[in-house]
């Protein structure tokens, strides 16, 4: 189960634990040492703006920014209007270059029909040295619209072919307890079938804790990741289409 594709990741799995994570885990582990907090952020694909919330008590004073195309059926439901919430094409932000410290996004991509581009986007709007987190689906079954699914390893493609340095992975739920949530359209708490395996097979055979979070990320619904702008740019440097 282990091949030569896990070395490709290695570097980018964490040592600490494999506890299943969110894409809000990863906003909370990136800054909880961090000197300072972002004082302009943007919630990319920000449907309902549910996690206004969220940064509201994690950064008081950041001014949030939620961008998301017109008609989605998630920004078709928002009732909220106590936030900066715009729409755009689907390719091109509507913000200036370097506009933000940090880019958040949960479970968007799938939904993305030029992925490549809308990351060169994230990474124009972003600072150098600003932070791009959040989580992208792996194993999760179509739903509203979705298009891609993306592996461990399509997520690193996707963010480093785009100019950021990826940082870390996590894996999210697992994929079967989402497909038995679209099945039964109930959300069965702590449901878990690989996950346990996997972790009963550390006991026996000494996987390491990297080594569990590659083979949870292998089988998750979900690939929640933390991933940074360089703090050195110049126009050699830019990415280019």
């Amino acid at each position: 189960m282990i091949g030569p594709e896990y070395h490709e990741l290695e570097r980018f799995l964490p040592d600490d634990h494999a506890k299943i994570s969110t894409a809000q885990d990863m906003i909370t582990e990136a800054y909880r040492d961090a000197p300072s907090h972002p004082s302009k952020l943007l919630d990319f694909g920000c449907g309902t703006g549910a996690a206004v919330d969220f940064f509201t008590a994690m950064f008081p004073g950041a001014r949030y920014y939620g961008v998301d195309i017109e008609g989605s059926p998630e920004v078709s439901s928002r009732t909220r209007a106590d936030a900066d919430f715009r729409s755009y094409d689907g390719d091109a932000l509507p913000y200036d270059d370097r506009s933000f410290d940090l880019v958040y996004t949960r479970q968007v991509f799938e939904h993305v029909r030029h992925p490549d581009i809308v990351a060169r986007e994230i990474r124009r709007v972003l600072r150098p040295g600003g932070l791009f987190i959040g989580s992208m689906s792996n194993l999760e079954p179509y739903h509203s619209f979705s298009i891609f699914n993306y592996t461990p390893y399509g997520v690193f493609r996707l963010i480093d072919d785009n100019g950021f340095d990826l940082m870390r992975l996590r894996p999210g739920p697992e994929g079967i307890s989402l497909i038995v949530r679209q099945i039964t359209l109930r959300r069965i708490r702590n449901f878990r079938l690989v996950y346990p395996a996997i972790s009963f097979g550390a006991l026996v055979k000494g996987w390491d804790v990297r080594r569990q979070n590659y083979l949870k990320l292998r089988f998750s619904g979900h690939i929640c990741f933390i991933a940074r702008v360089p703090e050195q740019l110049n126009d050699a440097a830019e990415i280019t289409p």
